[in-house]
């Protein structure tokens, strides 16, 4: 028999303990485990979903029964997951949140937050502040409601600044946590109560890096008790989920002989209190890591394919597979590829064809397309074994292909890691794949050379910038590679001052120059290893990594040396002009904040050369 398992995303130490958990009462049973990575779902309605061929899988013969994760609601909300569950069709059993007509096994996450916030006022502190998860899941609302009461019944209050939401990721909290320093060093909270474990690690590590000691001057408490996401000593008050009594129970839901009475029955569980050393009761003979581990989560990728061509790369790829002990892999491409909101397509009998196969240390072949909703030709399907990751692969709002591997529950973190690293190659051989077709498409005219500019603007690197958990991973990765001490970059962004003048004046022609010819002085630039990205037909985008002191001053100089030499070697009626800002930042900045930060530089430079003689 074979279980989906459906969840918003793998990457996190919940994520996995749910794996494993499940995997311990499927396999003595001789069930097999598919997970689907439902992140793709963010791109859908409650109304549109059925467009995801993630559901097509779901819905139409692959698996045999369905275990939904709460997880999937703090992204989508609970009304789609309901929807999907209901029109799966399929034997289903909901773990962390109730859904009509579907058993549901959860922890009492409200009793649970009562208990840890409960002891922390009975030792006496009375200044709390609540970092929650995502208010659209019921499970983060359970325990943001059971903190309140809690607060209220001991005539206690909590200024709303103090009651911030996240969303259970450490990068979330690690934030979140520095808009209250300056409250916590002015005395003004002195516990702070997190949604999970891995909110209040990123917490924790935001207090220790601005000079404040847990529990010393702050005590902080999670929830959860699935492995500490930092490696540090195990300090962290919390809740504990009896995780396996849920996966337990849920299995023997989905494999009862009469599912259907069950329909609707919600389980639930009583988590435990664990009293460690963060809230200040315990001494572990500890402190509460003085230098924890990264921020970012510590399944990240190497960027081992990152340069490679096809062909380089699907040896490399065979290579790792055989030598971290993979049972196989499988690389989907669809013929046609549809859209998130592609209603027609819906319709239809999407197929697919398999661009790499590997199983048990050799290469598979298979040249026939095949239908989508059985994720594999039966053939191959039937084969795997372990436990099987499907990982979509999408760009914006189009749907390409989709990753399959498969792998022992010891090497589950791995897996998960090497098929992050399998999809962003795709994603980026994909995208030059229709840079290419857009490129033999140009026009004579300047219409269609504006137009497929927007496309090429649409399909550049930026796409995958906007999604903000992988620019993190990015960020990461570009200065890990360089190994140097430094965790600092630019971001610095050009714009071309009189490009649509001479393209209007001179024609496309030499608009398209004097593109090339800024592309080659700013990659002539910047080190092999930084990051280039061209926007649009007059923006770029530039990431300088592992920055030692004031850099920016040479760069520049660079930069005008380069258009000046380029514009004293012009035999044109014209000049070109390029004016640039910039913002320095840390891979801990929020991304967002850094880009406005360099288009507010760029303007103002903009501004002040426009007053000068």
């Amino acid at each position: 028999m074979r279980i989906g398992f459906l969840t918003s995303s793998i990457y996190s130490p919940f994520g996995m303990a749910l794996i494993k958990s499940l995997w311990r009462e499927l396999e003595p049973r001789n069930c097999s485990l598919v997970i689907f990575e439902g992140y793709s779902l963010i791109n859908n309605t409650a109304t549109d979903y059925q467009c995801n061929v993630l559901y097509r899988m779901i819905s139409q013969g692959s698996i045999d029964a369905l275990v939904l994760s709460g997880q999937l609601s703090s992204k989508l909300g609970v009304e789609l997951v309901q929807d999907l569950a209901t029109k799966a069709g399929l034997p289903s059993v909901s773990l962390g949140i109730e859904l009509e007509g579907i058993p549901a096994v959860s922890t009492d996450n409200f009793s649970g937050f009562e208990q840890i916030v409960s002891h922390l006022i009975s030792h006496g502190y009375h200044k709390l502040a609540h970092i929650s998860g995502p208010l659209k899941n019921p499970e983060a609302l359970l325990r943001r409601d059971a903190f309140l009461k809690v607060i209220y019944q001991n005539g206690l209050e909590v200024p709303k600044h103090f009651l911030l939401e996240g969303n259970f990721s450490d990068i979330r909290g690690y934030h979140l946590t520095k808009k209250l320093i300056p409250h916590i060093r002015a005395k003004e909270i002195d516990a702070l109560v997190c949604a999970n474990d891995d909110t209040a690690s990123g917490a924790i590590k935001c207090l220790n890096e601005n000079g404040l000691s847990v529990p010393r001057d702050v005590a902080v408490t999670g929830f959860d008790d699935v492995g500490d996401p930092m490696g540090m000593v195990q300090t962290l008050t919390t809740v504990s989920q009896p995780m396996e009594e849920m996966c337990r129970k849920a299995v023997e839901l989905l494999l009862d002989e009469q599912p259907d009475r069950f329909s609707g029955l919600v389980y639930t569980l009583q988590p435990r209190l664990i009293i460690r050393h963060s809230c200040g009761c315990k001494d572990s003979g500890h402190p509460v890591s003085n230098n924890p581990g990264p921020i970012f989560n510590p399944l990240r990728t190497h960027r081992r394919f990152q340069s490679l061509d096809e062909t380089a790369f699907y040896s490399a790829l065979t290579d790792c597979l055989s030598e971290y002990g993979m049972n196989a892999c499988y690389i989907v491409r669809y013929l046609t590829p549809t859209r998130f909101d592609d209603y027609a397509s819906a319709r239809q009998n999407l197929k697919g064809t398999m661009l790499y196969g590997y199983s048990d240390g050799r290469k598979v072949q298979y040249a026939t397309p095949f239908e989508v909703s059985r994720i594999l030709p039966d053939p191959i399907y039937g084969t795997l074994d372990g436990i099987t990751f499907v990982k979509p692969i999408f760009i914006g709002k189009n749907q390409l292909g989709y990753i399959i591997m498969s792998a022992p529950e010891n090497l589950v973190a791995t897996m998960a890691n090497l098929c992050l690293e399998v999809q962003q190659y795709m994603e980026n051989a994909f995208l030059a794949y229709e840079k290419q077709q857009v490129e033999m498409k140009l026009s004579d005219t300047l219409e269609r050379l504006i137009n497929t500019n927007r496309k090429l603007n649409e399909l550049t690197v930026r796409d995958n910038l906007d999604k903000m958990k992988k620019i993190r991973y990015l960020a990461n990765n570009m200065l890990q590679n360089r190994k140097a001490d430094s965790g600092e970059y630019y971001l610095i962004l050009v714009e071309i001052d009189n490009f649509f003048e001479i393209n209007a004046e001179y024609g496309f022609e030499e608009g398209e120059r004097v593109m090339n010819e800024v592309t080659r002085i700013l990659s002539g630039s910047i080190r092999e290893d930084d990051f280039l990205s061209h926007e649009s037909c007059e923006r770029y985008m530039v990431l300088i990594k592992n920055i030692h002191g004031d850099a920016i001053h040479a760069i520049e100089e660079r930069f005008r040396k380069k258009l000046e030499e380029l514009n004293n070697g012009l035999d044109k009626p014209y000049k070109v002009s390029f004016s640039w800002g910039y913002a320095r930042a840390s891979v801990d900045s929020d991304f967002e904040q850094v880009y406005t930060d360099a288009e507010a530089d760029l303007a103002s430079r903009r501004h002040s050369a426009a007053q000068e003689p």
